[in-house]
Formats: structure tokens, sequence, C-alpha cells
């Protein structure tokens, strides 16, 4: 069987006291249940078959364990065989101890049979996902907490999301969907894209003051604005590559003649596909499910020996089980941190493809067909700022004054406003910071001047 997608719903808050981890486990379990029975199983039974609705065979099976030193287990496994020979295999489990409660669940497919062949899948959200989201309180993977889709509006809004973008311990991918004309790029591609990675993926949408304060805080390599959207992944330094957090700009989005709805389906499917893969790579099963079940296992064996004493041949006998048991164990760890290893390289390499392919592209060379599958809409090569280039000695360029800030304007470049009443300026020391902003830093021109008509901001003409 292949992972296509993993989960992680951590709940931190509200479960300090055996009382209220029963109480969250309880309600976090029956809704999983819920979902069994919509499915046409029965949350009476500990295994059981039903019939989805697309005329596969369903089975189902739940297991738990307990041990009063450590906590409880509990899951939930489904696997639904098609008629073409496929399977699908949905697991979702609950670790509770006090002060933590887990859910994880991870989505796999392969053959009923063997078969050495690929299988096409496009991957979705178990409804099941979107169902615990909605459950009052708040659910965190690792440090960061699971958000739905928010606005972000304003240009100190903007810098705070910066700010969030900027924090080292942050675990979740930020997906920045950026307005033109109030508008997103793709009909109702926010809502989508939110939809589609919940619970992997917090989806923002920025209006264009806080796509200006954004792209203060990060420089333009790493702007969104426009109708752009970019890709923010965990553990993001502005001194690092630009092109491992992918950014598409309008203009990349419809490079092809389909439809917008053709388009968004398919930005729609490749995004699925991108996080979801990074998802099975990257979200570990908590190692205390291990723990307890482990627990669990020793209580059967005590409670077995103790009804036992007289009979030396059942200790020798259980003796033996209990050692055969922790090499297993320690195997077993020793495999996993080899997976978890080789997982987090694959990732790695993952990362560093899609960041090749967009530098190719960058440096005017053709990727290979091998290396883009059909119709994938690769991200922008240039970041939106610098569409222009650095300035040429003797250019003309204006700009726009959008926002003050503490130390600085900040500033876009725009079109020429075609008045007349130039005036020469001399001071205007958050003006030149801003314009050096935007340019890089570049603040080598030879001449600015101030626009004496324009209002709503000020217009500025610089000679470099």
């Amino acid at each position: 069987m292949q992972k296509i997608s993993a989960y992680l719903l951590e709940r931190r808050e509200g479960v300090d006291s055996i009382a209220s981890v029963s109480a969250q486990k309880k309600r976090i379990r029956d809704e999983i249940l819920q979902w069994l029975v919509t499915k046409g199983g029965s949350d009476n039974e500990r295994t059981g078959s039903y019939l989805p609705l697309d005329g596969s065979q369903g089975q189902f099976t739940i297991e738990e364990a307990v041990d009063e030193n450590a906590g409880s287990w509990w899951m939930l496994k489904l696997h639904e065989d098609t008629a073409d020979g496929r399977r699908f295999e949905t697991s979702i489990s609950i670790t509770a101890e006090q002060g933590l409660i887990s859910v994880y669940a991870t989505l796999e497919t392969g053959w009923v049979t063997p078969h050495i062949m690929p299988i096409s899948v496009d991957p979705r959200c178990p409804k099941v996902i979107r169902s615990l989201l909605e459950l009052p309180g708040r659910w965190y993977n690792g440090t960061s907490s699971v958000q739905p889709r928010r606005p972000v509006r304003g240009f100190v809004e903007g810098l705070s999301l910066a700010t969030e973008i900027l924090e080292p311990e942050r675990t979740i991918p930020l997906l920045a969907v950026s307005t033109h004309d109030g508008d997103v790029a793709l009909p109702e591609l926010d809502l989508k894209l939110s939809y589609d990675l919940a619970g992997l993926v917090n989806v923002v949408v920025l209006n264009h003051e806080a796509s200006w304060g954004l792209t203060d805080a990060l420089g333009s390599d790493f702007t969104c604005h426009s109708g752009s959207v970019r890709l923010y992944w965990p553990h993001f330094a502005a001194t690092r590559d630009r092109y491992r957090h992918p950014l598409w700009t309008p203009s990349r989005l419809f490079a092809s003649d389909d439809s917008e709805l053709d388009i968004r389906d398919r930005f729609r499917e490749q995004m699925r596909r991108m996080v979801f893969r990074a998802s099975t790579l990257s979200v570990i099963r908590p190692w205390r499910a291990d723990v307890i079940r482990d627990g669990a296992n020793r209580g059967a064996m005590t409670q077995l020996r103790q009804h036992a004493k007289s009979l030396q041949e059942y200790h020798a006998i259980a003796d033996s089980y209990a050692s055969d048991n922790d090499a297993l164990r320690r195997e077993r760890d020793d495999v996993r941190g080899l997976v978890q290893g080789l997982e987090a390289q694959v990732a790695r390499l993952e990362g560093e493809r899609l960041a090749l392919l967009t530098q190719l592209r960058a440096a005017g060379r053709s990727p290979s067909a091998q290396a883009v599958p059909a119709k994938e809409i690769l991200p922008d090569a240039d970041p939106v700022e610098n569409e222009l280039g650095e300035p040429q000695p003797g250019e003309l360029r204006f700009y726009k004054k959008m926002h003050a800030a503490p130390t600085h304007d900040v500033m876009t470049r725009v079109a020429d406003c075609g008045c007349n009443k130039w005036q020469t300026s001399h001071a205007a020391d958050k003006a030149r910071k801003g314009i050096a902003k935007v340019e890089g830093g570049r603040d080598n021109w030879r001449g600015m001047q101030h626009c004496a008509t324009c209002t709503g901001g000020g217009m500025w003409k610089v000679k470099w």
C-alpha cells in the first residue's frame, strides 16, 4: 500500500484533567463514528461491512488499548475494494493522555492482489477531517494552530502575517491568495483551496494593503500581490532560495487557453498532490500510541502470569514471549527511525526538484518533459516586483506612495501620471528609503522629483 496523505490534529487546551480528556476523547470518537454511520457502517460493532456510494465493497474494524499509566488509544480502519481491483484504506486514531489528545489519520491506496504497476489517484481530504475541525476548541499541529481560511486586511495585518511566516517554530504551511481590485485570480480559488487542504495548510486572503505590508517586511523576492498565489513552507528564511516558496502569478495561471474553471480545478489538483505528498513524508504517527499499546500488552501478559503461578512452563513461555516482544519493539523503533530519515530526505529532494525546475526557467533553459508532468502549472521564475529588472542609467521610473511605515514610506512602481508639476525634492528621507526598498536597496539615482498635483499619497519621478 502507498500512503497518499497524512493528518495530525492535536488538542492541547482543555485537557488538563482525566475527566476533561475523557470528555474530549468521547466527543471526537462520536464524530468519527457518525462519519462511519454515514458511510453505511455500524457504530455498535467492532467490525463489519458497508457499501460505499461508488459501489465498492467496504470493511471496517475498530481497535483500542488502555494503559492506566500512559493513557488510551482507539482506532477506526476502513478499506474499500473497487471493481477494478484497487484498494483504498483510511485509518484514523485517537491517542489520549492527560495534557494532550492526538488524532492521526492516513489515506493509502494499492491493489487488492499484487501488481507491479503504478496507480493513478487524485487524493481528497476525508470528510471526517473537516467535521473534526468544526468541533469547538482549537486544534494544533505541533506548535502551530490549525486555522480556517481568514482574511488579512491592511498594512499592519500584512506585517503581522510576515511575522507569522518568519516564525522559526512554525509547523504548518501558509498559502497566501492575494486579490486584485478585491477579487482573487480564479473563481472562489481561496474557498476551494481551503476546502481541499483543510488540516494541512492555513489559507490567508490578502487585500492590496496587506500585500504591501508583507512585501515591506519580507522583501520583493518573497512578495505576493495582484492576484498571485504563494506557498510559504515552514522554516522560512528571507536569506534562503526564494524558489523553495513557489509563487504563481495570474499570468502564469492563465498561460493556457483553458477556461477559468478548468485552470482552477487543475491548479487545485496540483496543490493537493504537492501538499499531500509533503504530509506523507513529514506527518509522523504519535509515538505515544506505541507506548500505550505496549503497556496494554504488558498488562495483559502480567495478568496471564498471575493466573498461572503454579505452572512453571507457562512462566517460561511468558518470559520468552516478553523477550521476543522486546526485541521486536527495538527492531521496530530502529526501522521507524530509518524510514523517518528516508522520508525527510525524499521531502527535501522533492522541494529541491520544484525549486530546480523554476530556476531552470529563470535561466532560460527548458526543463525536460520527464521532470514536468503534463499540464503542471510551474511556479514563476521571477519575483513580481522585479519584472522591470534593475534600473538602467538614464531610465525614468515613477513611484506612488501607498502607506507610511514608521521608518519609511511604502512605495509601488506605477506609470507616468501625465502631470507637468514636478518639483525637486531635497528632503523626503522616508520616501527615499521607500523607493530604495522597492529597488532592492539601490539608491544611486541621479535625481528625484515630487508631483505637486497628484494626491492620495503622492507621486515621485526618479531618474537613474
